[in-house]
């Protein structure tokens, strides 16, 4: 089990290393990736990046291994997902990432639950690399495609900056995706890039 354990985290790393994606994880396998190009500067990349871990790095210290969250960033947009014991916790983990004075939003995707397995988390993994091939496929400008995919207990997110006719397409190229259950638009509108 924990050889799997290891593997699945590998694998997840590697996805999101390889995508030049901030994306990080509290007890478990975090499932994120970018689509298209990133419009944002080497400075911003690095600020959201800073934000997720030290955001992170506060959650795995309130909750250890009881709670499953992943924190993804982008813009200084932040998206907590994944499963917490109660419902005190959900609140208490979008305090913790209010105070970071560069969230400039945060949504607290969080559910009420027993922490997700590894089979699931596989899924969601999964289900990311069909539905980023499912934008890619179905873009008809794929210079003006800066999406991140974040996929927890078979919910994408789309989250990034890009125009609203983009924006909508690939929310619906996503939601015609085999096994997703819905999808949650996050995206802020292409301006300043």
């Amino acid at each position: 089990m924990m050889r799997l354990k290891n593997t699945l985290l590998a694998l997840g790393l590697a996805a999101s290393l390889s995508a030049c994606v901030p994306v990080l994880l509290v007890g478990g396998v975090a499932v994120g990736a970018m689509v298209g190009s990133d419009p944002r500067k080497s400075e911003v990349i690095k600020t959201d990046f800073d934000l997720g871990a030290k955001i992170s790095s506060d959650l795995i210290d309130a909750w250890k291994e009881k709670a499953h969250i992943n924190v993804s960033t982008f813009n200084g947009v932040v998206l907590l997902t994944g499963e917490v014991p109660d419902e005190a916790a959900k609140v208490r983990a979008f305090e913790i990432a209010q105070r970071q004075s560069r969230a400039r939003k945060i949504y607290n995707e969080t559910v009420v639950s027993v922490p997700s397995t590894a089979a699931n988390r596989l899924y969601d993994t999964q289900l990311t690399a069909r539905v980023k091939t499912a934008l890619l496929a179905g873009a008809s400008d794929t210079d003006a495609v800066h999406l991140q995919v974040v996929t927890e207990r078979s919910v994408v997110y789309l989250m990034g900056v890009s125009r609203p006719d983009i924006s909508e397409s690939a929310a619906r190229a996503a939601s015609r995706v085999s096994g997703v259950r819905q999808v949650v638009k996050l995206v802020e509108p292409l301006t300043g890039y």
